[in-house]
């Protein structure tokens, strides 16, 4: 490893990520000042790549918001009478193929030509600061620390002494603030946001003058953190330094912050209010005027708060902003060292939040921003998009900084705390998160189980699942497949049976839109989905989301749709993740559809394993009871058996007889097994 070769990943990843789109107009009509341009469903080119190829599918989605658009001279035009032009993208309707342009200076290409997207270049960024060879130095030489333990600059333990309801996990999580650089590994419905909140507010309040930087992945989450400290402020009653914590940025959620004005960078609390009013009139993209007017009107608001942010930045002592703000602010952070020379960091802590999808090149050239560090999140769960195909590109943009933490038992290493109680997740629900994701460890919270209120907000019937059942297999009959029409993977039968099931949900009365959520790994299904839903006239409340965007959130229900789980991303590592995180978001009811290739998903095939064995009532026989016959292991087939603290049903056997294959009824999951050494142990009758 060197610093050479992560330059040379973060080179290549910038290479492998397209700096722009093309795609080809279907149809294009003015409205207004704007222009609405419907784009042809089956045609899309990324930069470097085929049309039509794989890669470059899936493209068209909300994140171009706000990206540039491009259009070159139609043929047969002459310089004279040229019509290339340009323009910003306003808005993007995924499900009718259609952006909404401002700001245009000519007409958009006619229908059969190409319009040329190019989105922000945040990596560009990252580039730059590795680039910085005195700063580049720097950040590879602290590498190492975020694995090996140490301890942090002197200061006072944290007590947790006004949070006494903290679950133990949580309490003992306050002993991070000890350690030079940190892990809170705070799987789903744990408590993590909660416990960061706390941990932070002790240490300004023990540290009186540390200075923080709070980061996250997204503007959302950002606020998540910023209020959790808030929070954690109020109930330990530490009132004079709610003002000394600021959320820096103008992408925040206003309305997130009423009656915690405080937290946003100016004294004009009608400001707050009038943006948070703004906000929640956003028209529909299909009234392109009025989307116009109401982006000039925030935006303007926006602006107001931007001005002060800088001397905000050099007063407060914990600034909240995301990553991709404080990658491309890194100079106006350095700024702030308390050295002439830039030598001290600026931040006595620097917090990552949602680490887990943080690249280790992002951490590691922000670290020296701080003297200490934490990262909080949850390495089961979504890790960050890697493109380029170099083993390289992998090593440092594809794996977090949790791929350095150390390893081992978290009683044993100080760097780690592991938060082991969940309180979202009806206890089935959670065993099966626990068991396929993070070996068992999982487990309902005591507050949790003993309050009624929390066992009734989970037993509540879904159509024709009993109340009483919280994982759900919808059996469909037909496989998914590509579609290039759709640019994506689709089933049609799933989504029509989502539909039926909302339907039916919501015409009870017993269930309220916000209460479901759908899921699916692919774009195109979506899309599929949410066509279906409009087509009964369900209301849009009902969130269609694919699963990456659904990372933090949480509903009663729950119906994932892989669509196809014979696509090969189906069956990697990253999808493993992908399917802990739609599992992880259901509280009540957690409805799966399969189809027959789904089912031999390997992944998948878990969950229907898991599901049959529930409760298998037969005989367990130790394996090593089995062994001693001749006719083993074929003995042993079919059959329920023990294999140390291993339970299950053997699948499947050699035909050497040399191996076997349990189906372990706790996780559903295959494990092999070697006959001989049972049969040895047979033998010596230990």
């Amino acid at each position: 490893m060197s610093l050479a070769e992560l330059r040379a990943a973060v080179d290549a990843e910038l290479a492998a990520t397209p700096a722009y789109y093309d795609f080809k107009v279907l149809q294009r009509e003015p409205e207004g000042a704007l222009w609405r341009v419907r784009l042809e469903p089956g045609y899309v080119y990324a930069e470097g790549q085929r049309p039509g190829a794989a890669a470059a599918q899936a493209l068209l989605d909300d994140s171009l918001d706000g990206a540039s658009a491009w259009w070159g001279v139609a043929p047969g035009e002459t310089r004279t009478n040229a019509r290339g032009g340009g323009a910003s993208v306003l808005a993007v309707r995924p499900e009718d193929d259609e952006l909404v342009l401002q700001n245009a200076t000519a007409p958009p290409p006619a229908p059969g030509l190409l319009i040329r997207l190019y989105p922000p270049r945040f990596l560009q960024a990252v580039a730059d600061a590795w680039w910085d060879t005195p700063w580049a130095e720097r950040a590879w030489a602290l590498l190492p620390a975020l694995a090996r333990p140490a301890a942090a600059p002197a200061g006072p333990a944290l007590t947790g002494e006004p949070f006494r309801w903290l679950r133990p996990a949580q309490h003992a999580a306050l002993g991070l603030a000890a350690q030079r650089c940190a892990y809170l590994w705070g799987p789903p419905g744990t408590g993590k946001t909660t416990a960061l909140g706390v941990l932070l507010a002790e240490y300004m309040a023990t540290r009186p003058q540390a200075r923080v930087l709070l980061l996250s992945t997204t503007n959302h989450a950002v606020d998540i953190a910023t209020l959790a400290v808030d929070k954690a402020l109020q109930k330990g009653r530490r009132e004079a330094l709610r003002p000394d914590v600021q959320r820096l940025g103008t992408r925040f959620d206003a309305a997130a912050y009423a009656g915690r004005e405080h937290l946003l960078p100016t004294d004009d609390t009608g400001l707050i209010a009038r943006l948070a009013r703004a906000e929640a009139a956003r028209p529909s993209a299909r009234d392109a005027v009025a989307l116009k007017a109401w982006a000039d009107r925030v935006a303007a608001l926006r602006d107001e708060l931007r001005a002060a942010s800088l001397q905000v930045l050099r007063r407060c002592r914990l600034a909240a902003m995301t990553t991709t703000r404080a990658t491309f602010t890194l100079k106006t952070l350095r700024a702030l060292a308390p050295d002439e020379a830039g030598d001290e960091p600026p931040f006595d802590l620097l917090v990552f939040d949602e680490a887990s999808q943080v690249s280790l090149a992002q951490a590691l050239v922000l670290m020296p921003l701080a003297r200490q560090w934490l990262f909080a999140g949850d390495p089961q769960q979504l890790g960050p998009v890697q493109r380029a195909p170099e083993r390289e590109a992998r090593r440092w943009l594809g794996r977090s900084p949790f791929a350095e933490m150390p390893r081992g038992p978290a009683s044993s290493t100080p760097q780690v705390a592991l938060l082991d109680e969940q309180s979202r997740m009806a206890a089935p629900i959670g065993e099966l998160v626990s068991q396929c994701f993070y070996g068992g460890v999982l487990r309902v919270a005591g507050d949790a189980l003993a309050s009624p209120a929390w066992a009734t907000a989970r037993e509540r019937a879904l159509g024709d699942i009993p109340a009483d059942t919280h994982v759900h297999v919808q059996a469909v009959q037909r496989d998914g497949g590509w579609s290039a029409h759709e640019r994506g993977p689709v089933r049609r039968e799933s989504a029509e049976t989502i539909a039926h099931i909302v339907e039916q949900a919501l015409a009870s009365g017993a269930w309220q839109p916000h209460e479901l959520i759908v899921l699916t790994p692919f774009r195109a299904q979506r899309a599929l989905i949410r066509r279906c839903l409009q087509a009964r006239g369900l209301p849009d409340a009902v969130k269609v989301s694919t699963v990456h965007r659904a990372q933090g959130s949480e509903a009663p229900v729950v119906l994932f749709d892989p669509a196809d789980g014979a696509q090969p991303f189906l069956q990697t590592e990253d999808a493993q993740r992908l399917v802990n995180v739609a599992f992880s978001r259901a509280m009540a009811k957690l409805v799966v559809l399969l189809s027959p290739a789904d089912a031999a998903n390997p992944l998948l095939a878990s969950l229907v394993q898991r599901l049959r064995l529930a409760g298998d009532a037969r005989e367990v026989l130790p394996l090593q009871q089995l062994a001693a016959a001749a006719d083993f292991p074929a003995n042993a087939l079919g059959r329920r058996v023990s294999a140390g603290r291993h339970v299950g049903e053997v699948a499947r056997v050699s035909a050497c007889g040399s191996q076997l294959w349990l189906v372990n009824e706790r996780s559903g999951a295959e494990q092999l097994i070697d006959a001989s050494f049972w049969r040895a142990r047979a033998q010596a009758g230990g």
